[in-house]
């Protein structure tokens, strides 16, 4: 994702550029943003205007639209006795299955994390196991490494900014300050990090 953030820093701005989303944005992500129509993001401690042309194309997507997957439900001649819908955002999920169920009469599950259901005849909730001290672990050790990297790519954005400009004495205040905001910000970042 750094790569594509710096693209995005040195081109958004500008209004002769198209940017082209190709597929799903998640949300809460900078791409899904963007593609809301935001008019200024914040990339590596700096907000860029967004002035250039943004663009989505949405079939090149990975995942089967909601039209599509009640066309495959359709298509069975002989209909499933029960749909379990395990992807997919949850409000998307129960869309679906409200849609499946008023047009097929087949029952839908969207199972939580943890559950066991016995599929033999009519799905059973059997067991539901707690998530395990050790998967809370990794999960956030994982989401720890993915800030760290994201503080990374903002630590070396601003150390090459610095590179490029000299900073003296008779720079403006408004420069000083700008920085003074970046080193807050990566402050700010380093304690989210570490649970502060």
């Amino acid at each position: 994702m750094g790569r594509i953030k710096h693209h995005l820093k040195h081109n958004l701005w500008n209004p002769n550029n198209t940017i082209l989303f190709v597929g799903y944005q998640a949300p809460g992500t900078l791409g899904r943003t963007i593609v809301e129509g935001a008019e200024k993001v914040k990339i590596f401690g700096e907000e860029i205007s967004i002035n250039a042309r943004i663009e989505y194309i949405e079939g090149y997507s990975g995942h089967a639209d909601q039209e599509w997957l009640l066309n495959f439900v359709y298509s069975f001649i002989q209909k499933p006795k029960h749909i379990f819908l395990v992807h997919g955002e949850p409000e998307g999920q129960e869309v679906l299955k409200e849609k499946i169920i008023k047009n097929t009469n087949i029952p839908v599950t969207i199972p939580k994390f943890g559950e066991k259901y016995d599929i033999r005849d009519i799905p059973l909730l059997e067991d539901r196991i707690e998530i395990s001290k050790k998967l809370e672990t990794k999960q956030l050790r994982t989401d720890i490494l993915s800030e760290i990297d994201k503080l990374r790519d903002e630590v070396q954005d601003a150390t090459n900014t610095n590179k490029i400009k000299d900073y003296s004495r008779e720079e403006s205040e408004k420069e000083i300050s700008e920085l003074t905001n970046r080193v807050e910000d990566l402050k700010q970042m380093i304690e989210k990090i570490l649970g502060k």
